[in-house]
């Protein structure tokens, strides 16, 4: 006579319906929505430190009196060498830009350093090598530098011919004008970036 034994059946659970319940995959989802998420935060991480740094230095004494007050003198020189070319009859002395009656003086904010700043920080943020970098890094800063040669040639001729305009001018539409022409810089950097990539993988 052999034994039968009933084996033990456990009840499911009332809180899984029956159903075990797997967690891994909404870590697994997690940890993929969190690495497709970390490029743009290293870029905004990299972009906003470059920037601290940069405010830290600028705002310094050391680069107001030394670096930045030797660009604006230089921006001064240039812009009134360009406009006795235009005869205007303009002097420079020091940061100040004029004649007898009319003058600009280029002080900060007026520099296109912020707007080079926002520029290199966007481009040095991207997740590209540097070799791909450095040559839109230079061709950038000397383009927004002669854009801002512009700018004071512009305000010069506008503070002569229309004061009335001046101050529109200088505060709301060449401020934005630069800060879109920063962006700008670097969108058609990192397009240009994109093209030469897609090239080199269709060849």
């Amino acid at each position: 006579m052999s034994k039968k034994t009933k084996k033990k059946t456990s009840a499911p659970s009332a809180k899984s319906g029956g159903k075990k319940v797997d967690k891994k995959p909404i870590k697994k989802n997690f940890m993929e929505g969190w690495r497709s998420r970390s490029p743009l935060l290293k870029f905004l991480a990299f972009f906003v430190a470059f920037m601290l740094v940069f405010y830290a230095i600028y705002v310094s004494k050391w680069f107001q009196e030394g670096p930045l007050a030797a660009i604006m003198n230089f921006d001064a020189s240039i812009s009134s060498f360009l406009l006795n070319l235009l005869g205007m009859g303009t002097t420079a002395a020091g940061d100040t830009v004029g004649r007898g009656d009319f003058s600009v003086s280029i002080e900060g904010g007026c520099d296109g350093i912020e707007a080079i700043a926002i520029f290199a920080g966007a481009v040095l943020a991207y997740p590209k090598p540097f070799a791909r970098k450095y040559k839109g890094i230079v061709i950038g800063v000397i383009f927004l530098l002669v854009m801002n040669i512009v700018r004071i040639m512009t305000l010069y001729i506008t503070g002569v011919y229309a004061p009335m305009l001046f101050d529109i001018m200088h505060v709301d539409v060449w401020q934005v004008i630069f800060i879109a022409l920063a962006i700008g810089c670097w969108l058609v950097w990192m397009q240009s970036v994109i093209k030469y990539e897609r090239a080199n993988e269709a060849s």
